[in-house]
């Protein structure tokens, strides 16, 4: 009975999830339209004007083509309303909450070749108690609120992600004077709209007359869940410490020290540290620079340009400050009471190849060259990649494609033999003992097959 012919793998298909493709920007761009008529004088001319002012440059780009130009100037509209609907929903939130209540956001547009790479995030703040001053217009000495927002990017696949996040924020003043620093305690939960990622985030922040500082401990709720076809991934935990530095008003530092889970699959933690500088010599136009180094890993350099103008005449246009005037030494204000967490709030996963997509692509395979009836034979079953955990499959034999296939009940038993490979293995076998066929004359022919065990 031979044992050479193979048959294709039982593969059982996985259905992938719906891509929440719904962005912030859009959703505040539908509310600007709608609402916008209501709220200013002769809102189309003025956005209209704008859309022109920034969009200037989309035609006049180096070897730009006409597909390119459009896209640049899709891509700034849809910043546009962004910002528009940002600004309005900042006001209708300060007539509903109070004077306290922030909605602090940013957007950032990208050319791509194939899609729009608008990519932001959003806050909103909501105050729970001390959202009005004190009778003698003094700063409040306590702020409790609830952060709202949302973050939507791309990972390095460039696949749209929103991070969800929300959580209640308390923050004081160390004692009683009006100007001492300022303590602040969260606690956020960060959420994938995609994969359901859930990560806890608690936190601590700092302000004070030299800067601020943060420590934040990721902790991830959730484990593997199935992403793309074949793969599931899990959220990433970890710590940051992280402290900003102003150098003068418009130049400033950071610091970030940080230890998380390896993005690769060999259960370490990386350590790193990552240092940025920004310069914010006008209030429309900043710049920065990161150096992000960690250990065993390789090192990152990033330069952003960020150009930001808001909606709307102003009596006298902001000037220029350049290098900006020495800083620190000063009490934080109230306004520090009332800023949301700061901190990057993407949630980052790893990935690995799913155990049914492992065990659909595994190879079943015959230790013998033939086997006489009614003996028994061994099997091997081969993993592309070694077990993430221990995984129980089922061997079951088969005719085989000869011109001669085996009979099921005469020639081996047709049921399943339950196989376990345990945990970093590839490789599992199993031994099956075949019935004895007395009426056999000729050479036939058997395979296997490996099936996941539900």
């Amino acid at each position: 009975m031979s044992g050479h012919d193979k048959r294709d793998l039982l593969v059982t298909p996985s259905i992938p999830r719906k891509i929440f493709a719904s962005t912030v920007a859009a959703v505040l761009g539908a509310a600007a339209v709608a609402g916008i008529s209501a709220a200013r004088a002769d809102p189309a001319d003025r956005l209209w004007d704008e859309l022109q002012v920034r969009g200037g440059g989309c035609g006049t780009v180096e070897n730009a083509s006409l597909s390119e130009g459009a896209r640049c100037l899709l891509g700034t509209g849809l910043t546009l309303l962004f910002d528009e609907g940002a600004g309005l929903a900042n006001e209708y939130g300060k007539e509903a909450f109070g004077p306290r209540f922030r909605l602090v956001g940013k957007s950032a547009y990208s050319l791509d070749s194939n899609v729009i790479g608008l990519t932001g995030e959003i806050d909103a703040v909501i105050p729970f108690a001390g959202a009005e001053p004190s009778a003698a217009e003094r700063p409040s000495g306590s702020a409790l609120f609830l952060q709202q927002g949302v973050t939507h990017w791309r990972d390095d696949a460039s696949e749209q992600r929103n991070d969800l996040r929300y959580g209640p924020v308390y923050r004081f003043r160390v004692s009683k004077a009006p100007d001492a620093d300022i303590l602040g305690l969260s606690l956020l939960q960060l959420q994938n709209a995609e994969w359901r990622h859930k990560v806890l985030v608690p936190g601590i922040d700092y302000a004070g007359r030299w800067g601020t500082g943060s420590l934040r401990h990721l902790i991830p709720t959730t484990g593997w869940r199935a992403g793309h076809p074949g793969w599931e991934e899990r959220a990433l935990g970890g710590t940051e410490l992280s402290a900003r530095v102003p150098l003068t008003t418009t130049l400033g530092v950071s610091a970030t020290a940080y230890r998380r889970e390896s993005e690769t699959l060999t259960g370490r933690r990386t350590d790193g540290m990552r240092l940025g500088f920004r310069w914010h010599p006008h209030s429309w136009l900043h710049f920065g620079a990161s150096y992000d180094r960690s250990r065993g890993g390789r090192d990152d350099v990033s330069f952003r340009v960020g150009f930001r103008m808001p909606l709307g005449s102003r009596a006298k246009p902001p000037r220029w400050e350049g290098l900006g005037v020495a800083a620190g030494g000063s009490a934080p204000d109230a306004s520090e009471l009332w800023r949301p967490v700061e901190g990057d709030s993407r949630i980052r996963t790893v990935a690995r190849e799913a155990v049914s997509g492992l065990v659909a692509g595994a190879e079943v395979r015959f230790l013998q060259n033939s086997v006489e009836s009614g003996g028994s034979i061994l099997l091997e079953v081969v993993l592309s990649s070694p077990a993430p955990e221990d995984i129980a499959v089922d061997v079951r034999l088969v005719p085989g494609a000869g011109a001669n296939p085996a009979v099921p009940g005469e020639d081996f038993v047709d049921e399943p033999v339950r196989l376990t490979i345990p945990a970093g293995a590839s490789t599992g076998r199993v031994s099956v003992q075949l019935l004895r066929n007395d009426g056999l004359g000729e050479n036939r022919s058997l395979s296997a097959t490996v099936s996941l065990v539900s």
